[in-house]
Order: structure tokens, then sequence, then C-alpha cells
């Protein structure tokens, strides 16, 4: 059974470009694609980056217990398929997923032996940088939101297992800090 690392932060914090990068890395290492009611970015692509679904079709899934853990974050689902994520676990050592903060609690609760890595950027003004940068289509609403909701998980970053700090300019560090800790669970759980 392999090792469940959950990637959790804040909108904007690196959290996929973290975990794209640490696949290339990571031998016998896969993804869980979440499923979301998010309307697709133009440069995300279904069933890759996620599987994108209608709110119908995702609360069928729920009523029918298709998903492991959902949440609902800045008015869209998103939820981890329970057959995928028992799937992947079976045939890879390290298994990554990209999760918010109520969907990580979930897991653990779920699977005890997961682990967590917060990525939080090195401060909001940074984080609302790269909002203001990376989500040009994000309204004022949308990205005040998301700067309100990312202050409250900042807040909670100690509860996880590990907090990277990833700072402009100096991502290769941020792979090598998260590389380090999951090898660190990996020992830990041998």
């Amino acid at each position: 059974m392999g090792q469940l690392v959950l990637i959790i932060g804040p909108t904007a914090s690196g959290k996929t470009t973290l975990e794209s990068e640490l696949l290339k890395r990571l031998p016998n290492s896969a993804r869980i694609i979440s499923t979301t009611t998010r309307a697709k970015r133009t440069d995300e692509r279904d069933g890759v980056d996620y599987f994108f679904t209608s709110r119908t079709n995702f609360e069928e899934g729920l009523r029918s217990g298709e998903f492991i853990e959902h949440a609902e974050v800045h008015g869209n689902l998103y939820g981890a398929s329970r057959i995928v994520l028992e799937s992947t676990l079976k045939q890879h050592a390290v298994v990554l997923a990209v999760i918010d903060i109520q969907g990580a609690r979930v897991l653990k609760r779920i699977v005890p032996t997961m682990r967590s890595l917060f990525i939080r950027p090195s401060s909001m003004a940074e984080l609302e940088r790269r909002l203001r940068t990376e989500r040009k289509e994000a309204s004022e609403d949308e990205i005040r939101t998301r700067l309100a909701t990312a202050e409250k998980e900042m807040a909670v970053a100690d509860t996880f297992d590990r907090v990277i700090e990833n700072v402009d300019g100096q991502f290769e560090s941020t792979v090598r800090q998260a590389l380090v800790c999951i090898d660190e669970f990996r020992q830990f759980r041998a």
C-alpha cells in the first residue's frame, strides 16, 4: 500500500505546480485526480487536471457514496473518488493529492497513515500578487473571498504534518524540502 501525501495550502500557493514537479522526481508515484463542479480554466484538461462535472452529477455521486471526501470551496464542490484513491494506493509507492483543509481532515480520519504538507506563500501580499497575475479571469469579489479564506487557512497551517514556505524565485528549494518530507513520511511508515 502506497503512502498518501496531501498537499494543502491557500489558493495560488503553488500546490499544483509542486505536485507536478514531485511526480516527475518521485519514482512509482501518482496523483489523485479530484472531481469538481468548478468551471474548467483555459489551460486545464478534463480527466487530467480534474474530472469536471455538473453540480447535479456531483450530488448524485454524493448520494451513491462515490466520494471518500468532499467539500464546498468558493461555491464549488470538490471530492475524491473512493475507488480511484484505493486503486491508486495499491499500485503506487507515493500517492499525492492536492486537497483543501476540510477534505484533509476527513481523509485523516479515514486514512490515518496519510501525511500532509501545507504549502504557504511568504506573505499575504505575495499571495494577492499571485492571485491577480495567475487568476486574471477572477472578479474582484472572488479575489477578496479567496484572500479571506487564505488567511483562515494560514492560521491553521501548523495543524498539518509539515509546513513549507514557497518563496517566489526559490521553487527548487520548496521542491527539495517536500522531497525530504516525503522521504521521512515513507521511512516513518516502514
